[in-house]
């Protein structure tokens, strides 16, 4: 026995040595001994692979080959294979001179990078990481030339304005196709930033014409992260944000207020209302209430996301939950989303793989359903009296104000309300692919998505709408499901100086919506909330439902001669069930040269990447809602034929067009991409020519044929830009290293055609804001309309001015006709919400084991026509007096400025509150240090990244309200109004990111 535990002991003791033996430690570096974090090495005709980590360190155990070979890999950087000749050792890999030979996804299939031709940009899961992120769109922002992303409120959980070369349809859609793992118009909001392993950005019409008519406005393809061989790998982040308002308006205290207010009274006639007791209370103590202040609040958002990958060579598996709790900077709003997501990849023979990606969304939100308005309780607060405390001695709320609004106090407003919704939404894609031979692959992408939401609505007592009588109780449930089939052929063969690839295709894809709301009015109660409609003094139910379908066939090839010309030609043929003429086709051709491979440019060691490419194309837009092409009934309010019994009327509804059919986008693009110094530089710029023709649009029809309004085509609208994007690391030191981008993109829009008309009149936003857009002849779109504000008149001008019906101190406008007075021939075109170019400028730090990333952001020459300072100067909507400390500048013989004395008229359409809102923001600046390996072994941690950053702390702007960057833009039309936006919060966020 005791013989036998000494050979256990001897066996055991062996073991461990020779296990010992076989555990490979090093390290990976670039050329200038910098670390390459998430690097791969593996060892050579096995199935064990191993990270290394944020200071390139890897450990390995080797298994019991005999002589192991380690291949080590990273993107951008050449392959390397290396004998291990010890236990500890050190691997440099050099940069890739052609890093164009990276593989992008480009729509049914990938590409290299270099034998692209079409113009496409590229945000990787490194880039995504740098920033805490609420909404995929964000990663877009000022890091991709060609893109705006523009917020329309600062809201938790609302989504974001994409736009890819300017606004195209005028009152159709304007965002770009979404394809998420190839399901195309996908659900954003499934996504969790830090599932993202990659997003490709296809901007030119021979790029995005393979989707056809969902391709119009430009294709953001999104790729989630998958699991690799080896061991299972586990990673946790999270980050912690304290959110506040950004600035707040200047808005006069109580004491002003009371001096101006009786001021006012004085000029007008209208009495002192303020004693001077109380003016002297005031003056010592002159925020009596700060309604900004009282309206919101400094939340804190917590963010949390777990992820669990690894896998064989024939089953790789990812999977990962994200929560996410984002109060908003409004008290008593909110939001929350948790995500899990399943990603499995089956190799399940030598012919045949499966991808099947499954995602479960749930998000929940309150009070998040203003859509910036003067009604909103946030616009409210800027525009109700400074005197008035929010409540009582008693505790109550002081619900109406003599002075200023005449709207509902506003923390009462939102206080007394409840908008709750709730969302279940499950994707699920399977990726089919068959190797039919060798050469030609056969792939079936399948997608489903199920959504159910239901909204509930409580607008009790001290809403607004219940001092006017109209408080209620709401439901609304709705369901939701999208399914598409995709099934493409894909041949793809290389013969001497020739490579081919032909990919076909025939897809189909249908949607369907059904929902149901019912609602009760004047509730006996409301102590039950929204749970009890009977209680409603009057009830009514709707419901609706609406499908649609499309069919599409396309065919493409690559073709490519010596890597050094391309060529590549596709047609799409759509038909949409939206549409009379139902079926359109896009064709689009583009090529390349590739310079760098031809003779004179061999061995260049400046120039080591330079490809030259053209481009045209067509695509399509179906922005029309179901049924468009379809005469419908209506249905009326009920009438009574026998005096008590109620008859539901069923009116013909208002015409259609007879010939409904696409709007065509045609695009031409040249461009060029180079890599300079074997990568050290690169410089990509293009130029464009976008032109959409047959506009979609709803137009008003004449009320002699039944009024309402109806599709039809009207005209035609043009961009043309120029983008530019520079990259590279100025330097490269032994512990230090600057890498940085810069993109700049310009855009010039305009209206060609209106369908003969030389301009329509665009109803603006929410309730007070009609007339105040315009789409003309030879303008852009986003053209604002109304009266050339001069100023006021002064005292030198005094006769003049009496020509006019005023005086010194009063307003002074444009007399465009020259009669003397203000009328509706004075309007004029007065701004344009359009950024006549947009940039952006990124800069990473890194010194040893810090990190360091400053991130800008800007537009320029782009307006803003602000309701919200129209309001604040009192006399609009349902502002009786100013409130904005301009009002204290106000013109005196003394001191002749531009603001005018009480007693003239605030007119809304006025160039007086158009606004320059160009900006520069510093939208991101984050410190990250990465804790060493040597410390992180000892506790078997593989990676520990910790970090501190701020969003959105510093903004240049000559606009004087909230935020330049939020409008309340609903389309291209209404781009830079702004009334009430909530605006995007400043933010101060730390963080951590964990791998074991």
């Amino acid at each position: 026995m005791k013989r036998l535990l000494l050979l256990m002991l001897l066996a055991s003791g062996l073991l461990q040595a020779y296990a010992q033996k076989q555990l490979t430690k090093g390290k990976v570096l670039d050329e200038a001994g910098q670390p390459l974090p998430g690097a791969t090495v593996r060892v050579k005709g096995t199935n064990i692979s191993s990270p290394a980590n944020g200071t390139g360190d890897f450990q390995i155990a080797t298994g019991d080959a005999a002589s192991p070979i380690l291949v080590i890999s990273y993107i951008g950087y050449i392959t390397e294979e290396v004998a291990i000749t010890g236990d500890n050792i050190t691997v440099h890999l050099k940069a890739d001179s052609r890093s164009l030979n990276d593989v992008v996804v480009v729509g049914y299939g990938t590409q290299k990078k270099r034998d692209v031709t079409g113009a496409t940009s590229s945000v990787k899961a490194v880039d995504i990481a740098k920033r805490p992120l609420v909404r995929v769109e964000q990663a877009l922002q000022g890091t991709t030339s060609g893109v705006t992303v523009q917020s329309n409120s600062g809201q938790p959980g609302k989504g974001i304005s994409v736009r890819i070369r300017g606004a195209s349809s005028i009152t159709g859609g304007n965002d770009p196709l979404y394809v998420i793992d190839g399901y195309i118009g996908g659900n954003l909001e499934s996504i969790a930033p830090s599932d993202i392993e990659s997003m490709e950005i296809l901007k030119d019409a021979s790029a995005t014409a393979i989707y056809g008519s969902r391709g119009a406005n430009g294709v953001v393809m999104v790729t989630t992260k998958s699991g690799k061989s080896g061991k299972t790998r586990v990673d946790f982040s999270t980050w912690l944000s304290k959110n506040m308002l950004p600035k707040k308006l200047d808005l006069m205290n109580a004491y002003n207020f009371a001096l101006q207010k009786n001021l006012k009274g004085q000029v007008t006639g209208t009495g002192s209302p303020f004693t001077a007791a109380q003016l002297a209370a005031f003056q010592q103590n002159p925020n009596v209430t700060d309604w900004q202040d009282e309206l919101t609040q400094k939340p804190l958002v917590q963010n949390y996301q777990v992820g669990v990958s690894g896998g064989s060579e024939n089953v790789k598996y990812y999977f990962s939950y994200s929560h996410l709790d984002q109060p908003g900077i409004l008290i008593n709003s909110g939001y929350k989303r948790d995500v899990l997501r399943a990603n499995v990849d089956v190799k399940l023979n030598k012919k045949m793989d499966l991808k099947v990606n499954i995602t479960g969304l749930l998000p929940t939100s309150h009070n998040t359903d203003f859509s910036g308005d003067l009604t909103d309780p946030f616009s409210q607060a800027s525009i109700w009296d400074p005197t008035s405390p929010v409540k009582d001695a008693q505790g109550n709320y002081i619900s109406r104000s003599n002075f200023a609004a005449l709207s509902t106090n506003p923390v009462q407003n939102i206080m007394s309300r409840s908008v709750d919704g709730k969302t279940s939404n499950m994707t699920a894609t399977g990726v089919f692919t068959y190797r039919i031979m060798d050469h030609l692959t056969f792939t079936s992408n399948n997608s489903y998505e199920l959504q159910s939401q239901q909204t509930q609505w409580l607008i009790g007592p001290g809403t607004n709408e219940a001092f006017n009588g109209n408080d209620y109780a709401k439901v609304e449930n709705s369901r939701y499901r999208s399914w598409q089939n995709s099934n493409f052929l894909t041949y793809n063969n290389r013969f001497g100086d020739h490579s081919l690839t032909v990919t076909a295709l025939v897809e189909q894809a249908s949607k369907m919506n059904n929902n149901t709301i019912a609602q009760a009015n004047n509730l006996s109660t409301y102590s039950l909330g929204y749970w009890n409609l009977g209680l409603g003094k009057t009830q009514s139910t709707s419901s609706g439902y609406w499908a649609d379908a499309l069919i599409s066939y396309m065919g493409r090839v690559n073709y490519t001669f010596r890597d050094k010309y391309l060529l590549t030609v596709s047609v799409r043929t759509d038909g949409s069930s939206h549409l009379i003429e139902k079926y359109s086709t896009f064709p689009a051709v583009a090529v390349g040269w590739a310079v760098d491979k031809e003779g004179f440019m061999a061995g260049s060691k400046v120039v080591t990447g330079l490809k030259i490419r053209a481009s045209y194309g067509q695509t399509g837009n179906q922005a029309v809602p179901a049924y468009s092409s379809i005469a419908q009934v209506g249905t009326s309010s009920p009438y009574y034929f026998d005096g008590s019994t109620p008859s539901v009327n069923t009116p013909l509804g208002t015409p259609v067009s007879s010939s409904l059919k696409w709007e065509k986008n045609t695009t031409y693009d040249v461009g060029v991409d180079m890599e300079l110094w074997n990568g050290r530089l690169t410089f990509a710029a293009d130029a464009y020519n976008k032109k959409v023709t047959d506009l979609l649009y709803n137009t008003d029809n004449p009320f002699y044929y039944g009024g309402g309004s109806y599709q039809r085509n009207i005209g035609s609208v043009k961009n043309t830009g120029l983008e530019f994007s520079v990259g590279g690391t100025p330097v490269v030191g032994k512990d230090f290293k600057w890498t940085s981008n810069f993109n700049i993109s310009f855009n010039r829009n305009e209206v060609l055609d209106l369908g003969g008309q030389d301009n329509v009149i665009v109803n603006g936003i929410g309730s007070a804001q009609q007339g105040v857009s315009i789409i003309k002849v030879g303008q852009p779109l986003g053209t604002f309309y109304g009266y050339k504000y001069l100023g006021t008149w002064k005292s030198e001008e005094k006769a003049e001015a009496a020509l006019y019906g005023k005086k010194p101190g009063d307003t002074k406008y444009l007399d465009i006709d020259g009669d003397k007075k203000l009328s509706g021939a004075d309007l004029t075109t007065i701004g344009n919400g359009m950024p006549k170019y947009y940039f952006g400028f990124t800069n990473d730090f890194s010194y040893k084991n810090w990190n360091l990333n400053i991130m800008f952001q800007g537009t320029h020459g782009n307006q803003m026509y602000s309701f919200s300072q129209a309001f604040i100067m009192g006399g609009l909507g349902d502002s009786r007096d100013a409130t904005s400390s301009k009002i204290l500048d106000m013109w005196t013989p003394d001191k002749q400025t531009d603001v005018p004395v009480y007693g003239n008229p605030n007119e809304i359409r006025s160039s007086r509150y158009v606004y320059d809102a160009s900006y520069i923001k510093l939208k991101n600046i984050s410190l990250t240090y990465g804790v060493p390996e040597n410390l992180l072994s000892r506790i078997h941690v593989r990676s520990l990244d910790v970090y501190i950053s701020a969003q959105n702390i510093w903004t240049i702007t000559n606009f004087p309200g909230y935020d330049p960057e939020v409008t309340n833009a609903t389309n291209a039309i209404t781009q830079g109004l702004e009334a009430g936006t909530i605006p995007n919060p400043k933010t101060y966020t730390v963080g951590l990111r964990l791998g074991l």
